[in-house]
């Protein structure tokens, strides 16, 4: 059999790390209906009496809609956080899982490589998807909107690495969009795009810092095991 060519930016991130951050877009997604979520929060602070701006006022992000109610009050916050919290545990039970998503689970624990998933869903739910596939086991930390909301102003993954006792310079941050790519590398971290996911290979692409893009999650777990053949 052929060896795997593994690119040369890939096999550079990959070399020089050995903990992997998982963003929890590259696995699943828990808000299959994220404008209905937003919709029965929209409604539960409309029918307080609450008043939102017109941007916040149609926006079908649940969770912007969760960050107006902690505004109008941390009562409403909680209403509003138990909302998303039903909805994504729900989904939790029955979602799907990204294709190769268990095998670069496996390729990271075969070449031991510790694995952190951070998600902007309640850690409960993120805990039953991993369980629901039969990989939490896998996984080490789970970070959730818990984590994320102490830390609101966030726009690097800095916080996430210092929380796991992660190197920047020794961690790599797979992603499914150039947002998080770029909060990745604003960290000092590295960061691994999967196309197609979110966003297409071409949207990954660019920021300062260490990248690379990957085809799937499937090749990025062959490219794993390649490089510690």
């Amino acid at each position: 059999m052929t060896p795997l060519r593994v690119r040369p930016h890939l096999a550079e991130i990959l070399d020089r790390t050995g903990h992997v951050v998982l963003t929890f877009s590259v696995l699943g997604n828990l808000l299959p209906e994220p404008e209905a979520v937003a919709g029965q929060i929209r409604e539960m602070l409309l029918d307080t009496g609450h008043q939102m701006s017109i941007m916040v006022g149609v926006s079908g992000n649940p969770f912007d809609m969760l960050a107006e109610a902690y505004t109008a009050g941390e009562d409403l916050g909680r209403r509003a956080e138990q909302l998303v919290h039903d909805a994504e545990l729900d989904a939790a039970g029955q979602a799907p899982i990204t294709a190769g998503a268990p095998a670069l689970l496996e390729a990271c624990r075969a070449t031991g490589r510790a694995v952190t998933v951070y998600a902007p869903h309640s850690e409960s739910a993120v805990g039953r998807f991993l369980q629901h596939h039969g990989l939490r086991a896998l996984v080490g930390p789970a970070l959730g909107r818990g984590f994320a909301m102490r830390h609101p102003a966030v726009r690097t993954m800095a916080p996430v690495l210092e929380a796991i006792g992660a190197h920047p310079g020794g961690t790599a941050v797979v992603c499914a969009t150039f947002s998080a790519m770029s909060a990745t590398q604003r960290a000092g971290a590295h960061a691994i795009g999967v196309e197609r996911i979110r966003e297409p290979r071409k949207m990954l692409h660019g920021g300062e810092g260490s990248n690379a893009v990957v085809q799937s999650l499937t090749h990025l777990a062959d490219a794993i095991r390649a490089r510690a053949a």
